[in-house]
């Protein structure tokens, strides 16, 4: 992918008394607001200096170096800019998105269920935007059985959740070379990466673009990575000064992917240092959704998100708006699935009243309302009996009732039996008439 570069920018002699003077503050208010890139930037119809867009650029570029923060990683400087959109963004998604979750929170039922598919989701996207070609269906079906991953691609998935489980349990330790490196060693096993896990890099690398294969991106020289590194490792230990730790995430995970310290599989390792790094400062909510299908959804914007940083001198800014936005998108979809499992509770409590009425017993009333709502269920007499904490011969009494009324039927699979609906068709006439 290729994207525009900005116009250098030799001195700021031009614009600087209009700085001076706030002559366009109004624009430059507004400019904060989208932060805009060059190539967009440039097509502005309200440009302070109209005709002249490397002019009005010069003027945007001064204001955002000198009220940006300033950073250093080996011999770079990066600086970000925290901008009053930029707060705001932050402040609705502490306050209505996790604030919100908290306040009317899934059940707990759900919340076991959603975070197994969570786990599962983000190991499967994170392989995903590597170039795992496996499909989310098969990918799902080896997770959820725990069977032998079967080619690379497996693997890849494979090791991402073992990954991910490992730093969940993780959060109490400090970045350091030893975590890093055991978790790329997780991240690679069994795979054509593992030959470079263990340490840093010794060699030059390239990062190219996924889609043409054209350089994208020339990491710092190998001889130097350990001190961008051990800059990179005190950032994210430090509490001082403050920043938020969304903002510190984003950081850490574009840094890591910037500095490239393996020769492969950094990507699925900064992204899962993103994940670790918030669940350090308790936004324990992450482990609910899936931060690479979000990624994966959106990965034109994310490549865009590197090369506009990197680009424009090494400005943060653009990665950190992207990965708010992302994070948003991602708990929005939390949020969504929330209110649906809210809405078929509660079509299931209707239902499992209509069949109280119809004569059925609360068990089996639960369990027709169970598989009516569940797309593709799987109850047999053992998880029936389990569930219920009755005898088996007690659960046996009650599916055979549920067979007689032709609600239900069996079906085995292998040596296993299992339950499932006659039809929705028939519960529904069942239940109204």
């Amino acid at each position: 992918m290729k994207i525009e570069l900005p116009p250098v920018l030799a001195a700021f002699d031009d614009v600087f008394d209009d700085f001076l003077n706030r002559s366009h503050e109004r624009f430059l208010k507004s400019s904060d607001e989208r932060y805009l890139y060059w190539d967009s930037f440039k097509y502005r119809s309200n440009l302070p200096y109209p005709g002249n867009p490397e002019k009005s650029w010069r003027l945007v570029k001064m204001h955002r170096s000198v009220s940006g923060r300033h950073l250093s990683f080996g011999d770079r400087r990066f600086l970000y800019n925290i901008t009053d959109s930029t707060q705001k963004n932050l402040h609705e998604f502490d306050l209505k998105l996790i604030g919100g979750l908290y306040k009317s929170p899934i059940t707990d039922t759900d919340k076991v269920e959603y975070l197994r598919g969570s786990l599962l989701e983000e190991a499967i996207a994170s392989s995903q935007v590597e170039g795992a070609a496996t499909t989310t269906k098969v990918a799902f079906d080896m997770l959820k059985s725990e069977r032998v991953p079967r080619n690379e691609s497996e693997q890849m998935i494979f090791n991402n959740l073992h990954a991910i489980r490992f730093i969940s349990e993780e959060t109490d330790r400090v970045l350091d070379f030893d975590f890093i490196v055991e978790i790329h060693k997780i991240m690679t096993a069994n795979t054509s990466a593992e030959y470079c896990s263990g340490n840093f890099r010794t060699s030059s690398v390239f990062v190219t673009d996924h889609v043409d294969g054209e350089i994208a991106h020339t990491p710092p020289a190998f001889e130097i990575v350990k001190d961008f590194m051990k800059d990179l490792c005190d950032f994210a230990n430090s509490d001082k000064p403050f920043i938020h730790p969304i903002v510190k995430a984003s950081i850490i995970h574009f840094m890591f992917g910037y500095i490239h310290p393996f020769l492969d599989g950094n990507g699925r390792t900064a992204r899962s240092l993103f994940y670790w790094y918030l669940l350090k400062k308790d936004y324990s909510l992450v482990k609910n959704i899936s931060i690479s299908k979000a990624i994966l959804n959106s990965r034109v914007q994310y490549d865009k998100a590197f090369l506009m940083t990197e680009n424009d001198d090494n400005d943060l800014t653009y990665f950190i708006n992207y990965s708010i936005k992302n994070l948003r998108v991602a708990f929005e979809n939390l949020i969504k699935y929330r209110d649906k499992k809210k809405a078929e509770f509660d079509q299931k409590g209707l239902l499992a009243y209509k069949l109280l009425y119809r004569g059925l017993n609360k068990r089996q009333a639960d369990l027709i309302a169970y598989l009516y709502f569940k797309p593709h269920p799987t109850v047999n007499i053992a998880s029936y009996a389990r569930k219920h904490d009755v005898a088996r011969l007690t659960a046996r009494k009650d599916i055979n009732e549920l067979i007689k009324l032709g609600l239900i039927i069996e079906g085995k699979s292998g040596r296993d039996i299992f339950i499932n609906l006659m039809s929705k068709d028939a519960i529904d006439i069942f239940a109204n008439r």
